[in-house]
């Protein structure tokens, strides 16, 4: 028999499922609720099921409640992971299926939005057009000797024209996000708050650090909040300045991270999500990266709704464009309000 209890935070119990689970992923660790619910306010909603005492399945939940796109309840917004972490095909996946689907209906939301890594029980909503792009970092020589000459060569320019990078923690988040906000803008995407990326490094402790690529006068020109678990690099928050685009930081950046992963022991680099239709699909590719579809499930819950934003980002073209053309200091101020309503 399979109970499924509700907590409002994971704690050790949760994350020594989590360390141990095959399937786990860095989005399963307790720590994310307290930090969207510090950043942005948002109810966090833990999901355990039990067999005979012991844990069989764990689920985290976040509750989107937004007047511009609608109340949704995801796991987990902001990143590329999240879902349920169980057994493939056991008791324990379907209750926290439907108790997350009961969740749903009693919080009103009209959707629920689960973003697996690994397929479930459950038919995924999107075949093949969501992915993120991994890379098997079998060793640095063997990873330089597999990229295009192409590749290399602006590795090569940007160490030419004096580019260095350098890790750190929270000391580098202001040359960060410094370059995040402005990337962000002329994107046309609103910027989260630097206090998200704060209270990461503050909640994660080891799993997150900051990487900044600096030119020759030492002024930062690309940065990345990277995550760390387990044998997987992730870099989910990478940017670097339009105007510093001769110089290469995104290329210096990149080999960096790849460097450090060698290095440092891990086995696969996450290059982070992409469609299959998109630039970043192509350049992500060609650091070598092969495509690893992501099963999200997307349940309606109230019949008729309007599609979540991360599932039809199409109706707000219009709201990219305009937003590409606002003051940096606008952008900066009312993006993280409406950015805590997107759970993209």
């Amino acid at each position: 028999m399979v109970e499924v209890t509700r907590l409002e935070r994971g704690g050790q119990a949760w994350d020594r499922f989590v360390e141990q689970h095959p399937a786990a992923t860095v989005a399963h660790l307790a720590a994310w609720g307290s930090v969207i619910h510090r950043a942005y306010g948002h109810e966090s909603v833990c999901l355990v099921a039990e067999k005979e005492g012991d844990i069989a399945g764990v689920l985290p939940l976040v509750l989107i409640r937004s007047w511009l796109f609608g109340h949704r309840l995801v796991s987990m917004p902001f990143l590329d992971y999240g879902g349920i972490l169980a057994e493939a095909g056991s008791a324990a996946e379907r209750a926290l299926a439907d108790a997350a689907l009961e969740l749903a209906r009693a919080s009103r939301a009209q959707s629920l939005g689960l973003r697996q890594f690994h397929p479930i029980g459950l038919p995924p909503t999107e075949g093949g057009s969501r992915v993120t792009m991994l890379l098997p970092l079998s060793g640095e020589k063997a990873v330089w000797q597999a990229l295009p000459s192409e590749r290399r060569n602006r590795v090569r320019k940007g160490e030419k024209n004096g580019l260095t990078a350098a890790w750190g923690g929270p000391e580098l988040l202001d040359d960060f996000y410094r370059i995040f906000a402005v990337n962000m803008r002329d994107l046309g995407s609103p910027v989260h708050s630097r206090q998200f990326f704060t209270l990461m490094l503050e909640e994660l402790g080891g799993k997150v650090r900051v990487l900044v690529v600096r030119d020759g006068n030492g002024r930062a020109v690309g940065a990345a909040v990277c995550l760390f678990f387990r044998d997987t690099l992730m870099v989910p928050w990478v940017s670097s300045l339009r105007e510093a685009f001769a110089l290469c930081p995104n290329f210096t950046l990149y080999w960096e991270v790849i460097r450090f992963g060698c290095r440092d022991g891990y086995r696969t680099l996450d290059l982070g999500r992409s469609f299959r239709n998109a630039g970043t699909f192509e350049f992500k590719r060609q650091w070598g990266g092969s495509a690893h579809e992501l099963p999200w499930i997307f349940v309606d819950v109230v019949a008729g709704a309007r599609l979540p934003v991360d599932q039809d980002a199409r109706r707000f073209r219009w709201l990219v464009e305009s937003w590409k053309r606002l003051p940096l200091p606008v952008a900066n101020a009312i993006g993280p309000w409406i950015r805590r309503q997107v759970p993209n």
